[in-house]
């Protein structure tokens, strides 16, 4: 979709919600584009670069039981066989919805080596990073939303 629908779609998720459903979140998303706030055009330097290092963004179950509705959310970008991840959990909250998130752990590995794994410290909850969801499309096949910093944002299921 373009930045014109988004902007319909996430009109239609706040007023009425998105429709996104917690399990069918589960997966690789696989950055596309991001558009800034305030802008119609994407942002094609920080875009490129994204799509250059193999942005993704993960979300699995957690097995935690404190929230009925807990992800495991990992951030990861990839320089050959460099990659960096940033890793924490999630959780949905509303009808848009939100998906509020935290890092807790960042792991620097070449290949399937950890050279650093480094433990975070959890924010308090005011200060916690989220995106808020506008539609994963009706075939669930791409993700769009909002960043914390205004900026729209489209993933593409892997």
């Amino acid at each position: 979709p373009n930045k014109k629908k988004i902007l319909e779609l996430e009109k239609l998720a706040k007023n009425q919600g998105s429709g996104i459903e917690f399990d069918s979140l589960f997966g690789n998303w696989k950055f596309v584009t991001v558009w800034k706030e305030g802008t119609d055009k994407e942002d094609s330097v920080f875009s490129s670069l994204l799509r250059i290092f193999s942005a993704n963004l993960e979300l699995k179950k957690s097995l935690s039981n404190d929230h009925p509705f807990r992800f495991s959310i990992g951030v990861s970008i990839e320089f050959g066989i460099i990659s960096i991840k940033f890793s924490g959990n999630g959780y949905l909250k509303g009808n848009q919805p939100l998906l509020p998130f935290i890092f807790n752990l960042i792991e620097l590995k070449s290949g399937s080596s950890i050279l650093l794994s480094k433990t975070l410290e959890e924010p308090v909850e005011k200060d916690t990073s989220f995106f808020e969801l506008i539609s994963s499309g009706e075939s669930g096949k791409w993700l769009s939303a909002r960043g914390q910093g205004g900026g729209l944002i489209l993933w593409l299921k892997d």
